[in-house]
């Protein structure tokens, strides 16, 4: 039987004792739109009030549902004649069904109504009973009959539950907890009919589901094992990706361990190929405590991946992954787009992502930009992280020879035939050709730092797909965006608002007068750098507000400072800062909010 099969109308008990459908008599949907048949026909049932009436009613089929719990589902503000009208509408629904059924179905109990209802009378039902005949059947160890029975439940659900019923609190208090009932059901469901090699149904059933549920990473992982069995590797990548945004925005997290291994699995095209199926033991496809468990094979981890190249000699002589990203800025303030067009411009999900120019003045956080970035997206780079200032301690250029031999051997840390003199002999062509030759077939992201010129960034970028370079600079090298493909991302001053909002996230809500804090701002030119100098300043004098450091960078002489960088680091070395350590070797770009 296919996963995706109708549900059989075979009569009222299939063979294996689980309930059908019925086709004769009152058979209800509850699983998409609801609707009540009698004998194959649609039964109509006008009124709003009377469906959320008998959609609560069903839905709770077998209990008790109190007067209080139905007035409140069938009206949206009730009044104080609701439970006399309720009455009414009981009776009157009632008598509909003694009509046609030839019996009322509704029963008034305890205060309150039930109806009854046989499993095969009620998809919900019948869904429910379906999944308990397939835990007994992962019990027996009967994986055909376990992915069968799943396939049959599943092809009740029909799409979002009740949508058409106009009640609100029935929508958000009793649907949700049957969602996510049928959401652990699809994920066991698919994941049998996955094991048993169904990939393109699978697939093609599942896409809708996760398209409605994004964040739902246990039927996500399933749909990107089935796409990247079906040879849609790309797509797979893109179903990850929305995922990944998803959980970003709506919880500010990543995907988990499992989801991400999954991606890194379909990236190097190292996922297990589908077991062959015998026989499991009993229980074997459920926990101890009960709970259906997702029968997809896991693939080979990257770590398991990594450990056996290294061991196996070879190409994959490495050794330990790089991790030298700086400590990362404890946030961003209104950098959002920012961050949005990185992702969009590198595209770290797929397997080809690209290289990205971040080029803004001193002082804009064009660094602190792409560590905060880099820092977002270390787990699709899982063979490393690779960081250098371009700048040395005087801020001069760095040789691109020196660059490269440092990079080959943050990459050859505990490889197999490899030594620090044989690294530091290279020519400088030899050395970034050996680089190249680390990164190819890595993920790695290369985060170069205050770039200087296009001819010390070259030698530097990944010369093949997989790896990533984000290279920060106040110029525009165009060399880089015309010869090598780099694209580029303008960096500049923040918006009022938000430089005010950073100052205030700093110094606290009511230290300054809000007023006095827009002056400082523009005042700093919005500039990151600049904000965080006239915060240190206020730090260092707190007897004094910011009025005062507005007058003070007001007479800062123009021939000592012609940017705002600078005339506020003129304020800082002539104060009490200025007789430290820190204020002497103050050097304009040399922080990370650069």
């Amino acid at each position: 039987m296919s996963l995706f099969g109708p549900a059989g109308t075979r009569g009222e008990l299939a063979d294996n004792g689980s309930p059908e459908p019925a086709r004769e008599g009152l058979y209800v949907r509850l699983l998409g739109r609801f609707g009540l048949h009698v004998d194959g026909a649609p039964l109509s049932l006008r009124g709003e009030r009377r469906r959320a009436l008998l959609a609560t009613l069903l839905l709770n089929a077998g209990r008790t549902v109190s007067t209080a719990s139905l007035i409140a589902r069938v009206w949206h503000e009730p009044g104080p004649a609701a439970r006399g009208a309720l009455q009414v509408h009981v009776a009157r629904v009632r008598a509909l069904l003694a009509q046609t059924l030839g019996h009322p179905l509704i029963h008034s109990s305890d205060g309150g109504y039930r109806i009854e209802l046989d499993d095969h009378r009620s998809d919900l039902l019948t869904l429910r009973s379906l999944v308990r005949e397939a835990d007994l059947a992962a019990d027996r160890g009967d994986t055909d009959a376990h992915a069968d029975l799943l396939g049959e439940a599943l092809s009740l659900w029909r799409g979002p539950v009740l949508a058409d019923i106009d009640s609100p609190l029935l929508r958000e208090h009793d649907v949700p907890p049957l969602h996510e009932e049928l959401l652990r059901v699809a994920e066991t469901g698919f994941g049998a009919a996955l094991a048993r090699g169904e990939h393109e149904r699978v697939a093609t059933r599942i896409a809708s589901i996760t398209a409605d549920h994004p964040q739902r990473e246990p039927l996500v992982r399933v749909q990107m094992i089935a796409l990247y069995r079906c040879g849609r590797r790309s797509e797979a990548l893109r179903v990850y990706s929305r995922t990944r945004a998803a959980l970003a925005q709506a919880l500010g997290v990543d995907p988990g361990r499992e989801l991400q291994d999954t991606f890194h699995g379909v990236l190097r095209g190292d996922l297990d190929d589908r077991p062959e199926h015998g026989p499991l033991p009993a229980g074997a496809l459920r926990g101890g405590d009960g709970v259906p468990r997702s029968v997809v094979p896991r693939q080979r981890s990257h770590r398991d991946v990594h450990a056996r190249t290294v061991r196996g000699g070879g190409r994959g002589r490495r050794g330990l992954v790089p991790a030298e990203l700086p400590a990362a800025p404890r946030g961003l303030i209104g950098r959002a787009d920012a961050l949005a067009e990185l992702d969009r411009l590198v595209d770290p999900c797929s397997t080809t992502p690209g290289s990205v120019l971040v080029r803004g003045p001193a002082g804009a956080g064009g660094s602190a930009l792409a560590l905060y970035w880099a820092y977002s997206v270390t787990s699709h780079f899982p063979d490393g992280q690779l960081y250098v200032n371009l700048r040395d301690a005087d801020g001069e250029p760095r040789e691109p020879g020196e660059v490269v031999r440092r990079l080959v051997r943050s990459l050859s840390v505990g490889a197999v035939g490899t030594g620090p003199s044989d690294i530091g002999a290279d020519e400088p062509e030899e050395a970034a050709a050996r680089l190249r030759s680390l990164l190819a077939g890595r993920r790695v992201l290369v985060v170069l730092d205050n770039a200087a010129t296009a001819r010390q960034v070259r030698p530097l970028l990944p010369g093949g797909p997989g790896s990533a370079a984000v290279v920060t600079s106040r110029n525009w090298l165009t060399d880089l965006l015309v010869r090598d493909g780099l694209r580029a991302l303008p960096v500049g001053a923040l918006e009022t608002e938000d430089a005010v909002a950073l100052l205030r996230s700093l110094l606290g809500t009511d230290r300054h007068r809000g007023e006095t804090l827009r002056r400082v701002a523009e005042l700093a030119g919005r500039l990151p750098l600049s904000l965080r100098m006239a915060v240190a300043w206020l730090d260092a004098h707190p007897e004094r507000d910011a009025e005062e450091l507005v007058r003070l960078v007001e007479r800062v002489d123009p021939a000592r400072g012609v940017s705002p960088t600078a005339r506020m680091a003129a304020v800082l070395r002539a104060g009490p800062l200025g007789s430290g350590t820190a204020a002497g070797k103050y050097r304009s770009g040399a922080e990370h909010p650069t």
